[in-house]
């Protein structure tokens, strides 16, 4: 029977587990350890956001790494949450799509042209139609609505008010209750959730007597949510925006991994990890 595999992050190239750990762990299980987090506190990853950023494996790894140094292997198992993504985004495909359909149909437009009060349903064809009935009726302003038409539709804002650029609705409309739920039916103690935007960039130049030189600068931002699932709290919420910048480059690769290091310092700076 097929069922999602349960993926702990590798150890990171330094791991070198302590002494008394492995003494403890002996004395625990002796010579038949258990495969898997063996007891550990279970932390489930999840990253989603912009297309540009989530497809970098470096932007991805600073964040990986960021946690496996903040959480200790011995104490905690940092699991990527492919089951925790997977149930909400079946919650999102079953409680939001008549919501966003009903949304959909509510819109309409009027085409120039075809009589008063005569409205289309909103999309690329009732968008065509605008544009034929324009041009047809003097307005040639009009044509070519079609792709104006589908950025209407797919920019309602997602749970934190930020515009949803080209990717998958997603987790958009997640809430926190909805975290919690998904974590305790996968048996998490913590979901650990990244959202991951592009704010404003810009590009600098400087116009020197022998030469030029471009400095390029991003803004980026890191939404995390660090869910206590047994409280059904947050133990760690905040929007951090930070910014990067290179020299006769472009505002992306390593641009974004610079930007994202320093927002998952900032965050893991804010947690606190004891042995309690």
């Amino acid at each position: 029977m097929p069922r999602l595999a349960q993926r702990e992050m590798k150890k990171s190239k330094d791991y070198e587990a302590s002494d008394i750990y492995a003494r403890a762990h002996h004395l625990i299980y002796g010579n038949k350890a258990p495969v898997g987090p063996d007891g550990r506190t279970r932390i489930a990853v999840i990253v989603n956001g912009d297309e540009g950023l989530v497809v970098e494996d470096r932007v991805k790894n600073q964040i990986y790494n960021a946690l496996r140094e903040k959480f200790p292997r011995e104490y905690f198992a940092i699991m990527k949450g492919n089951d925790v993504n997977t149930k909400l985004l079946q919650r999102a495909e079953d409680e939001y799509y008549e919501m966003r359909k009903e949304a959909t149909a509510s819109m309409t437009t009027t085409v120039p042209g075809s009589g008063a009060g005569v409205s289309q349903p909103n999309g690329p064809v009732g968008a065509i139609l605008e544009g034929v009935g324009g041009f047809l009726g003097g307005h040639q302003n009009t044509a070519g609505k079609a792709s104006d038409v589908v950025k209407a539709r797919t920019d309602k804002p997602d749970v934190d008010g930020m515009v949803i650029g080209n990717q998958p609705r997603g987790l958009a409309d997640m809430r926190r209750q909805d975290y919690v739920e998904a974590g305790k039916a996968c048996g998490y103690d913590y979901v650990f959730v990244t959202t991951l935007s592009l704010g404003n960039g810009r590009d600098d130049k400087h116009n020197f007597v022998l030469f030029n030189n471009v400095t390029n600068h991003q803004n980026l931002w890191l939404r995390v949510r660090f869910v206590d699932v047994n409280k059904g709290d947050y133990l760690y919420r905040n929007d951090i925006a930070v910014q990067a910048d290179s020299h006769n480059g472009s505002r992306t690769g390593r641009v974004y991994e610079h930007a994202i290091y320093t927002a998952m310092n900032e965050a893991m700076d804010d947690i606190d990890v004891s042995e309690d």
